[in-house]
């Protein structure tokens, strides 16, 4: 039987707390930087739709927070000059390494849509999609004041609340949400661009909307939202 992946990293970080769970991923960040290291930085700016400075930094946007990445090191920083939080660089750097430059699609898919998303789309239903469903259960002007503070741009999906987002520089989100009433229960999806995994692995791809259910919910940006963006303990209500 094939392990679920998204399973095995949310029980290693129970069991064995963030920092230990954190310091697993120092041998992929080195990892990604030698591959990273025999690119041409130029070309790798171009396919990533990063911004490349004097030939020695290269700038990117995640969510809503600037980083650099010196070259050619391929150190992540965040805006303050501190180095980023070790799964922040495992995703930025798995980022620079996977772009091929593919352009956006404008092509909205589901999860289970994208290349191999089928095996995970039943988890990624749960921490994902029914998180934000139960979050915004009947209330879907707290959930389009949410989505707009985070700078969402309204989309039409028939009768429902729905917002796109761009995550990083290339890859475009979307949340829309039925909120539901009294008697008929809420629902949600996550949708991504059709081009997406052209800049990230389909498992990743889960963690960025899980990441965007926590930050529409107000979940603040701690290791809760690592890479595999499965928190521990639920978000306090």
């Amino acid at each position: 039987m094939k392990t679920n992946r998204f399973q095995v990293q949310r029980d290693q970080l129970a069991t064995e707390g963030p920092q230990k769970w954190l310091a697993t991923l120092l041998p992929k960040v080195e990892r990604l930087r030698a591959q990273l290291v025999s690119r041409e930085p130029r070309l790798i700016a171009q396919q990533s739709g990063t911004i490349l400075e004097n030939e020695q930094l290269l700038r990117l946007t995640l969510w809503d927070k600037e980083y650099t990445i010196t070259v050619p090191d391929y150190r992540v920083y965040n805006a303050d000059g501190t180095e980023a939080r070790t799964d922040r660089q495992v995703l930025i750097l798995m980022y620079l390494h996977t772009a091929d430059g593919t352009p956006p699609e404008y092509r909205w898919l589901r999860y289970r849509e994208l290349p191999g998303g089928l095996f995970y789309s039943h988890a990624f239903s749960g921490y994902a999609e029914k998180r934000l469903a139960d979050a915004f259960h009947n209330q879907p002007d707290a959930f389009s004041h949410s989505a707009t503070r985070l700078g969402g741009i309204r989309l039409s999906f028939g009768n429902s609340e729905s917002f796109a987002f761009f995550a990083m520089p290339r890859i475009r989100l979307a949340a829309v949400l039925w909120a539901g009433d009294d008697d008929l229960p809420s629902s949600a999806t996550i949708l991504f661009d059709a081009g997406a995994t052209h800049y990230l692995p389909t498992d990743v791809l889960g963690a960025l909307g899980s990441q965007l259910v926590s930050r529409l919910m107000g979940v603040p940006d701690d290791v809760g939202q690592t890479l595999t963006a499965l928190a521990v303990q639920p978000p306090k209500t």
